[in-house]
């Protein structure tokens, strides 16, 4: 039977060939891996964030109808009532902080900018508390927010404090959550976030459009590279991106993704 002679050759790449290949995909890893994944990272905070933000509004909700609204919690006496009161609605949460437990394994925090600062939030003294989420995440509170920024002489014991206008007045304190617990990055802006506890008894993310005293704004409070990070968490509830880390040029008004 004939056959043909060319079936006694087999195509095949040379050695050199495989190498080059290799090279071009391990570069082409390189370029695009730690980019999947820091989407991914940032996918899974905001899905946090946002699971978190309906949890606590429903418990400030819950709280209000045993309590009353915020001003009438006597918060600037015992801030640590901005714990207790909403503790049972929480699921299995855990008090710590007040000189006893310590509520985080770190002892900084990060500002946008890359400043270290005392973790005093979350690894609290005698006057600070905490409560360690059954998630993971741990909640701390403040008092009096904007302290030092033109407000001191607004008390967070009847709610007056101001940082804007709408929901940004009728302030009565702070809510500061680390979704991931200790673990890091620990930074304002990327597991680290605010939310003010209002008069009314609702919950406002902090740097929505209503804000205007610079720290707790988006522009100068999150957007600046020079920022602490306070205004980030009104952009990532509502926008559901941190691309404020990868671009410069958003705004309420224009630009809320870097690819547009």
């Amino acid at each position: 039977m004939f056959q043909n002679p060319t079936c006694k050759y087999r195509l095949a790449f040379t050695l050199a060939e495989v190498l080059i290949a290799l090279a071009i995909i391990g570069i082409v890893a390189a370029m695009t891996i730690p980019s999947l994944v820091q989407k991914f990272e940032e996918k899974a905070r905001i899905t946090a964030l946002k699971k978190f933000y309906a949890t606590i509004t429903q418990a400030v909700q819950m709280a209000v109808i045993e309590h009353g609204t915020p001003d009438m919690w006597g918060i600037g006496e015992e801030p640590s009532v901005m714990l207790t009161y909403i503790m049972p609605y929480m699921g299995h949460a855990k008090m710590c902080g007040g000189g006893g437990e310590k509520c985080h394994a770190s002892d900084k925090l990060y500002w946008r900018n890359g400043t270290s600062i005392e973790n005093y939030i979350f690894n609290g003294d005698n006057t600070r508390f905490g409560l360690q989420l059954s998630d993971g995440m741990i909640l701390g509170v403040y008092s009096a927010p904007g302290s030092g920024q033109g407000v001191t002489s607004q008390e967070p014991s009847n709610c007056s404090i101001s940082l804007g206008t709408g929901k940004a007045n009728n302030i009565c304190g702070e809510y500061m959550i680390d979704i991931n617990g200790s673990a890091s990055p620990n930074t304002y802006g990327k597991d680290v976030f605010i939310f003010n506890l209002i008069k009314d008894g609702t919950l406002n993310p902090v740097g929505t459009r209503e804000y205007t005293t610079s720290q707790y704004t988006f522009d100068e409070g999150c957007l600046a590279e020079n920022a602490q990070g306070w205004g980030c968490t009104g952009w990532v509830i509502e926008n559901e991106n941190m691309d404020y880390w990868h671009c410069d040029n958003l705004s309420w008004d224009g630009k809320r993704k870097c690819s547009k």
